[in-house]
């Protein structure tokens, strides 16, 4: 089976990370306390758009380089391996498209921090949105993302494994199934396959 995976929001708790990140910086210029954490912030109204390019430049290396992964998504990747099944990493990362240095730097530091956690993978690609324009080539069987709008385009044209998060709980959507940890991607992988 060709598998594509996700990383942030799939492999890592980004959303954690980023809100310790939000509160520390919304401490730091006084500003007020969030209030709707799992939306937007521009739409929340607790940073301006420059304030939010400010805190985005000030933290993103910080949160690609540093991030740990979720439990068990080493483990998880060499079994899919193991098996036979093929996985393409599939990330929409900040600057990975980008022809220069600074999109260069992004692709060798997820590189890096694949190899630094021992993720399995086969091929990488780093994408633009709509994701599913680009992995469309890659012919995969069944898709682990978490960005809802993601999904629904993706759920259009294979199978859907949604990383449960907070910001996309209230998603509901045909051809797609909701997964809980590495375990029930591996259990729902073997299903399909059957």
């Amino acid at each position: 089976m060709r598998i594509a995976l996700d990383i942030d929001g799939c492999m890592t708790d980004d959303n954690r990370f980023r809100l310790e990140q939000y509160g520390k910086y919304l401490y730091e210029k006084n500003m007020p306390y969030m209030d709707l954490p799992y939306e937007s912030e521009l739409k929340c109204g607790y940073m301006t758009r420059e304030e939010f390019g400010e805190f985005w430049d000030a933290t993103f290396f910080e949160y690609i380089e540093q991030v740990e992964p979720i439990r068990y998504v080493s483990e998880v990747t060499h079994k899919l391996h193991e098996d036979g099944d093929y996985i393409v990493i599939a990330t929409g990362r900040h600057g990975t498209t980008q022809k220069d240095p600074f999109g260069e730097k992004v692709r060798n530091i997820t590189k890096e921090w694949l190899k630094k956690h021992d993720i399995y993978y086969d091929e990488i690609l780093f994408s633009g949105f709509p994701k599913v324009d680009y992995i469309r080539p890659y012919k995969c069987d069944v898709f682990v993302e978490d960005y809802s709008m993601t999904i629904k385009s993706l759920a259009k044209e294979m199978p859907v494994l949604i990383f449960d998060n907070p910001y996309n709980r209230f998603l509901e959507c045909e051809n797609t199934v909701r997964v809980f940890s590495w375990y029930d991607i591996y259990r729902r992988v073997k299903e399909m396959e059957r």
